[in-house]
C-alpha cells in the first residue's frame, strides 16, 4: 500500500510587498493565520496559500520494512506511487529509501570504517576522508580505532604504525563546496561535483583534486554495486575531471650524482653515531624494571654519549640507498620494505615478494652494490635501517646540501627513472643491445606502453643492429623484387618500429623452414569426408601456405 502526504508548506504574501512574504512548515498553519491576521490589523491584504513543493510518499507491504519517499510535487509523488505500484505487482521490492535517507557523508564514513582498511592506501584515503568531513563541519573519525575495531584488514595496515592526531586543521583553506557531501545521496548531481572540482582547484593542483575524485567515485560505486544504495544514476556519471600532465622527467646532470654522494656520507656519519649511541643504550636500558621513563631514557643518552661519538664506526646506509636506487631502478616503498631473507648476495638478486602492481619480482644486483649491501649492519630485519618519515627528512637535508631546490629539486623517484634511463642507453652501446622487453624485466612495469618514454634511448642500439643485418649478404632475401631480412639476422619489425610487442607466433613460423615441414608432416591427409585441405597453390614463403583451411559445409556421404 502506498499512501501521500502532503508536506508543502504555508506562505503568507501580500502584493508588491515581498519583504512581508513568510514560509511556515506543514504543521504550522496557526502560525501562518496569526500572521496573516497582523496584517489585516496593519490594513495590507495577505493572502494565505499551501505551496506545492514537498510530499512524502510511505510503501507499507506486510513483511518487510517501511519505506518513505519524498517528490517536490502532487504529480512527481503520484507518479512515484504508480511505478511502486507497478514494480510490486511484478514482485520487485526495491527500496529507495535508502539513497533519499542517507547522505553521502555517512557513505563516505561507512566506506572508511568498512573498506578502506582493505586496501594499502588506507592512510591516505583516511586523510583525504577526514579533510573532507572536516570541511563539512562533521567530526573526523579516528584511524586508529577503525583499524583495530576492523575484522580483516591489511597486511599493510595491520603492521602500520599509525601516527598520533595533532588536532591541527587539516587543509589550510577550507572548501566550502565540500558540504554538498551533507546532501541524500539520491539528490547529488554531477553540478555539486564540479562546483566542488572548480573551488579545489584555486587551491591544489589539478592531480589532486583528480585523485579525490578517485575517493568519491570509489565510495559512490560500492554504495550502489555492492550496498545497493538504488538511485537512477551515479553522481560521477558525467563529471569531468581535471586534465594534467605531471610526468617528471628529470635527470641527473654532471656533478649533481657526486654532490648528492656527498651529501649522503654527511647523513650517513650521523646516522652511524645514532646508531652507535642506541647500541650502548640499549644494555642499560634493558636492566631497568618495567619500562623506563622518558627522562631516563634521555638521562642514559647522555650519558653514553661521548662514547658514541668516540667509538663510531662509519656506515654508508644512505649511501647503499642511493646506490640501490641507481642500479635497480626499485620503487622507493620496494627499497624500505626489502628484508634480508629476501637478499641473495652470492647469486646478486633481491626478492620482492609484493611490488605496487601486485605482482612478484627479483632485482639484479650488480658487483659494487652487493660489496656496500655487505657493510650495512644486521641488527633487523629489513635491509635498509630507516623509516619513510626519516627518509623525508633526511633526503631534505641532502638536497638543501647538494644545492638540489628550487628549480633543480630532484625526487627519490627521479632516481628510478635515472636508473632505467641509464639502463636503456648503455643498452645502446652495447652488442645486441637491450629492448623495451626487457626494460620492462628491469623496472618491472606490467604495462609495456609505460616504457615508451624510454624508447628514443633504443634508437642507437637499434640503428647497430640495422647496420649489422643489412651489412650482411647471408641474412638478406630477395622476394618479388624486394629485399627481406632473414630469420638469421635477429631482428623483427616491431623492434624497427618501436619494439613495443613480441614477435607472433605466425611470423616465426614464416620464418623458420624447419618449422614450416614439421608443420606440413603433421599435417592430417587430405580428405573430402573431414573437408580439410591445405592451400598448397601459393607461391613459396608466404604466409597463406602454413595456413590450413577446413570447410564446414556438409556432404552427403
Amino acid at each position: 500500500m502506498a499512501s501521500i502526504e502532503n508536506r508543502s508548506h504555508f506562505q503568507v504574501s501580500v502584493k508588491n510587498r515581498d519583504d512581508l512574504t513568510k514560509t511556515f512548515p506543514h504543521d504550522k498553519q496557526k502560525n501562518a493565520e496569526a500572521y496573516r491576521q497582523s496584517l489585516l490589523l496593519q490594513k495590507f491584504k495577505p493572502k494565505l496559500i499551501r505551496l506545492d513543493d514537498y510530499y512524502m510518499v510511505r510503501i507499507r507491504k506486510k513483511g518487510r520494512e517501511d519505506q518513505v519517499l519524498y517528490a517536490n510535487s502532487l504529480k512527481e509523488a503520484e507518479l512515484v506511487r504508480t511505478k511502486l505500484r507497478i514494480e510490486h505487482s511484478q514482485g520487485l521490492f526495491i527500496d529507495y529509501s535508502k539513497a533519499q535517507n542517507t547522505t553521502l557523508a555517512e557513505l563516505m564514513i561507512r566506506y572508511l570504517r568498512e573498506e578502506a582498511p582493505r586496501n594499502k592506501s588506507f592512510e591516505i584515503d583516511a586523510y583525504k576522508i577526514n579533510a573532507m568531513l572536516e570541511d563539512a563541519g562533521l567530526q573526523r573519525q579516528s584511524i586508529m580505532e577503525i583499524v583495530a575495531s576492523h575484522p580483516n584488514p591489511c597486511a599493510k595496515v595491520k603492521a602500520m604504525k599509525i601516527r598520533k592526531e595533532t588536532g591541527k586543521k587539516m587543509r589550510s583553506a577550507s572548501c566550502s563546496a565540500t558540504r554538498f557531501i551533507l546532501k541524500p545521496f539520491a539528490q547529488i548531481v554531477p553540478d555539486d561535483l564540479t562546483e566542488y572540482v572548480d573551488e579545489r582547484l584555486q587551491t591544489v593542483s589539478a592531480s589532486t583534486v583528480d585523485r579525490e575524485l578517485d575517493i568519491f567515485s570509489a565510495v559512490c560505486s560500492i554504495a550502489i554495486k555492492t550496498w545497493r544504495i538504488h538511485v537512477l544514476a551515479s553522481p560521477m556519471d558525467g563529471v569531468k575531471r581535471p586534465k594534467y600532465f605531471n610526468e617528471r622527467d628529470r635527470r641527473l646532470k654532471a656533478d649533481e650524482e657526486g654532490r648528492l654522494l656527498e651529501a649522503a656520507f654527511i647523513e650517513d656519519e650521523k646516522w652511524s653515531q645514532a646508531f652507535r649511541l642506541d647500541q650502548l643504550v640499549s644494555p642499560e636500558l634493558q636492566q631497568v624494571r618495567g619500562a623506563p621513563t622518558r627522562y631516563r631514557i634521555w638521562q642514559t643518552r647522555k650519558q653514553n654519549l661521548s662514547e658514541a661519538q668516540a667509538t663510531w664506526v662509519h656506515i654508508p646506509m644512505y649511501e647503499s640507498f642511493l646506490q640501490f636506487q641507481l642500479m635497480t631502478g626499485a620503487r622507493r616503498g620496494e627499497s624500505l620494505s626489502l628484508l634480508w631473507s629476501n637478499v641473495d648476495l652470492e647469486m646478486q638478486t633481491a626478492f620482492i615478494p609484493e611490488t605496487k602492481n601486485g605482482r612478484p619480482r627479483k632485482l639484479p644486483l650488480r658487483s659494487d652494490l652487493v660489496e656496500l649491501l655487505r657493510e650495512l649492519p644486521r641488527t633487523s630485519e629489513l635491509v635498509f635501517g630507516f623509516t619513510n618519515e626519516a627518509l623525508r627528512k633526511a633526503w631534505g637535508r641532502m638536497c638543501e646540501h647538494a644545492g638540489l631546490t628550487g628549480n633543480d629539486d630532484l625526487h627519490v623517484h627521479d632516481l628510478r627513472h635515472e636508473a632505467i634511463s641509464r639502463v636503456a642507453e648503455i643498452g645502446s652501446n652495447t652488442p645486441g643491445g637491450f629492448s623495451l622487453i626487457d626494460l620492462q624485466h628491469f623496472s618491472g612495469h606490467r604495462d609495456v606502453r609505460m616504457l615508451l618514454r624510454y624508447a628514443h634511448l633504443c634508437t642507437q642500439s637499434l640503428a647497430k643492429r640495422l647496420d649489422e643485418a643489412f651489412s650482411c649478404a647471408e641474412k638478406i632475401d630477395t622476394h618479388h623484387g624486394r629485399r627481406r631480412l632473414k630469420k638469421e639476422a635477429k631482428i623483427t619489425v616491431q623492434e624497427m618500429v618501436g619494439c613495443e610487442v613480441v614477435v607472433s607466433k605466425i611470423k616465426s613460423i614464416e620464418e623458420s623452414p624447419k618449422a614450416q615441414s614439421a608443420m606440413e608432416a603433421s599435417a592430417p591427409p587430405l580428405d573430402d569426408v573431414n573437408s580439410a585441405v591445405l592451400n598448397a597453390s601459393k607461391p613459396p614463403g608466404s604466409l597463406i601456405e602454413n595456413v590450413i583451411h577446413v570447410d564446414f559445409t556438409r556432404r552427403a556421404a
